[in-house]
């Protein structure tokens, strides 16, 4: 265990769970809309993961009688609304005959409302008023609704923010991860003993007015003995943990179980099951891959990385019979029956990108996204804001503003998007003036993929 003198602890070390869950109720609590300016999503502005998913609900519906004529889709975690503002016009788009959009109830979940009211104003999820409605709940909880009710359960990247503990195996013995979250006694040059009974109470309405304190606060780790007979699932997880290598520390994602059981209940028993994308590791050559992160901080939220074969083990011992699992990009990639990949891998496999500072990466990318934008032309209008990160020179603080404000309103909606390898090459002779070479395009789509990557998991009964 670390301890710095200088720094003053805003409570007491507790399992990583109890204060990651803690400290991103407040980031979301008193943050709202602004998160997304912490971090993007494949939803957050792109539309294709949203179109794969409405086009494999629709194969599954049409010609079907829903259960009291409406098919009850629930999205957990909700983020700006961009997912169910896509899914429910794309599903209107290829419903000729108008046999299942009509019968659409597209509940939107989420435990801040302020994120729901950021969702509320999406102007393409307002196109579609009387189709959707929104509800604050928690969802590892979800008790106001009937069991049995739902036919569609998708959430994007939240278990990585529900409840994780952590555990480290060492010569068959487990230790779990205990956090303390410190701060500079000077950083707010206020009342510390306010602040802190403030932090420790969640008093979202003070906490608010104050400096951003969240990416200020310093994380202490310590790993202290535990057995697992106390955990939920013990079984499932003495015997996963037989897979385990020593000293790599292995996220325990409860919240996500709870989320599942959660579900299960929740689903119908024709239902199309629950979906999930998120950030982790798909197979067990990745959870032992040394030197692997497993936790990230966004602008002071906490989030953990996502066990996904656990994640399948629980799901099988709650009773549900089918689960599948693969990268995300290739559901997409079915979908759409192309390869694709992310803009910023293709950005990462430039030969030159490794050397250059943080505001010629910037300059690269927007200009990799015009090259694109020659030949790419999005369903949707919609301007990609694109600031220059602090510390940016002058020159290129202008440059930056000028290539973001020349981008198309019907290109590539945002760098944390999908193209196909048919759209990048034929954009080839744009992009090998910026200097990439067919090998580099060629990486991008079929590199292997690192050992924390975005899945796509389907739990099915």
């Amino acid at each position: 265990m670390t301890r710095s003198p200088d720094l003053i602890p805003l409570g007491e070390f507790k399992p990583s769970d109890q204060w990651q869950t803690h400290v991103n109720s407040i980031f979301y609590g008193i943050k709202g809309p602004e998160i997304h300016n912490h971090f993007q999503t494949y939803v957050s502005l792109d539309h294709r993961l949203a179109h794969a998913l409405a086009e494999d609900f629709f194969k599954h519906t049409v010609g079907k009688q829903p259960e009291g004529r409406v098919w009850t889709i629930q999205e957990w975690g909700v983020g700006n609304g961009n997912l169910a503002g896509c899914f429910l016009t794309r599903l209107q788009e290829i419903d000729f005959n108008k046999q299942v959009y009509p019968f659409i109830h597209y509940v939107l979940c989420d435990e801040s409302e302020e994120i729901l009211k950021g969702t509320r104003a999406n102007p393409r999820l307002q196109q579609h008023e009387g189709r959707f409605s929104t509800v604050r709940i928690d969802a590892e909880h979800l008790d106001c609704f009937r069991p049995k009710s739902v036919t569609k359960i998708i959430s994007n990247e939240i278990w990585d923010d529900l409840a994780t503990k952590v555990l480290l195996k060492h010569e068959n013995q487990f230790y779990e991860e205990y956090l303390c979250p410190h701060i500079s006694p000077d950083f707010l040059n206020g009342d510390m003993p306010t602040f802190i009974q403030q932090f420790q109470q969640k008093n979202l309405e003070e906490l608010a007015k104050l400096p951003s304190f969240l990416d200020a606060i310093h994380w202490e780790r310590d790993f202290q003995r535990v057995e697992l007979s106390d955990w939920p699932f013990a079984k499932v997880l003495q015997s996963h943990s037989q897979n385990f290598k020593d000293e790599i520390p292995m996220p325990i994602n409860t919240g996500a179980f709870a989320a599942l059981e959660k579900a299960k209940e929740l689903l119908t028993s024709n239902s199309l099951g629950y979906t999930g994308f998120d950030y982790g590791m798909l197979e067990f050559q990745d959870l032992n891959q040394v030197g692997r992160p497993y936790f990230n901080l966004y602008g002071g939220q906490y989030t953990f990385m996502v066990n996904f074969p656990l994640l399948e083990d629980v799901g099988r011992e709650i009773g549900f019979s089918k689960v599948t699992r693969e990268y995300q990009n290739n559901f997409v990639k079915s979908s759409l029956k192309e390869e694709v990949s992310g803009v910023v891998e293709l950005v990462q496999n430039h030969p030159q990108v490794a050397n250059m500072p943080g505001w010629d990466r910037d300059i690269l990318m927007l200009r990799t996204l015009q090259a694109l934008n020659t030949v790419y032309h999005s369903p949707y209008s919609g301007k990609l804001n694109y600031p220059a990160m602090p510390g940016t020179p002058k020159k290129q603080r202008k440059q930056i503003s000028q290539l973001a404000q020349n981008l198309s309103a019907r290109g590539v909606p945002d760098t944390v998007a999908y193209v196909t390898k048919e759209e990048v090459f034929a954009a080839l002779k744009p992009l090998r003036k910026l200097g990439y070479r067919e090998k580099d395009i060629e990486a991008a789509f079929h590199s292997p993929p690192a050992p924390v990557s975005f899945i796509h998991i389907q739990f099915k009964d």
